[in-house]
């Protein structure tokens, strides 16, 4: 199969109001999205950061300013794209939120050591398929958007949106199980912290320490308000800053 163009503005962009560049970074946050969004809605969790920490977003094909592109990628372009945001080399941190989590373990993994931590929002480690697959009825992929607190009554009203929706699932499970099943083994050197709404009806609480099999450093898990998407409750929004900040604090020195 192969591979996509992995400029810039295709796969990243600034997550600052009005996309406004850091010229001189001394950290980078990359947030990898949960299934079927963009990272425009990660806007609010993460725009409080100091101005020297650069923010980008991972925009898959299918969504935001991609919308007219066919949906779906591999882990394969996922990971290429790295190479278009690499220089400079400072502290990067990942964020990723449900399948985004599973996915941001691969990209701190080949990040190596620029990778201070990962940040694992609203999932448990994943080796597989998990609650549908790509076969899954359109029904049971709605039935999973409801359960997760995330399904808006307008999608259900209009044809198109509902289409579309459904079209960016179905890829996002296709690279949900991929990430997935690839990730058994995979270890990195930072620290994972794991967030969870204690009222998150799609992940196994009791799962959530499993986390630490892929870290060198170990992993720790706060339980937060909430359900699956517990972080976009502004009550929970300065948890997630503090340990974003935190994690980018421990280290002082840039890498390399």
């Amino acid at each position: 199969m192969s591979v996509r163009p992995t400029t810039w503005p295709q796969w990243w962009s600034q997550l600052r109001p009005w996309g406004k560049p850091v010229t001189a970074p001394r950290a980078r946050l990359l947030i990898a999205p949960h299934s079927g969004a963009g990272p425009n809605r990660y806007l609010r969790l993460v725009g409080g950061l100091p101005d020297d920490v650069e923010i980008l977003g991972l925009t898959l094909p299918g969504r935001e300013r991609r919308g007219t592109e066919r949906p779906g990628a591999t882990l394969d372009e996922v990971l290429a794209s790295l190479s278009a945001v690499s220089p400079p080399e400072v502290p990067t941190l990942v964020l990723g939120h449900s399948m985004g989590a599973t996915l941001g373990l691969h990209l701190a993994h080949a990040l190596g050591k620029q990778c201070v931590g990962l940040i694992a929002s609203g999932q448990e480690p994943r080796y597989g398929a998990g609650w549908l697959s790509e076969t899954s009825s359109d029904e049971d992929v709605l039935r999973l958007l409801e359960l997760g607190g995330d399904l808006p009554s307008a999608v259900m009203e209009d044809t198109g949106w509902r289409t579309a929706l459904l079209d960016n699932l179905r890829a996002d499970l296709r690279l949900g199980t991929e990430s997935a099943e690839r990730s058994r083994g995979l270890r990195i050197d930072g620290t994972i912290t794991v967030l969870c709404g204690e009222e998150d009806r799609l992940v196994d609480p009791d799962a959530l320490a499993g986390w630490g099999a892929h870290s060198v450093a170990g992993s720790e898990v706060h339980l937060l308000p909430g359900g699956h998407f517990a972080l976009f409750d502004p009550v929970n929004r300065p948890r997630y800053v503090e340990a974003i900040e935190s994690r980018l604090a421990v280290t002082a020195v840039r890498p390399g």
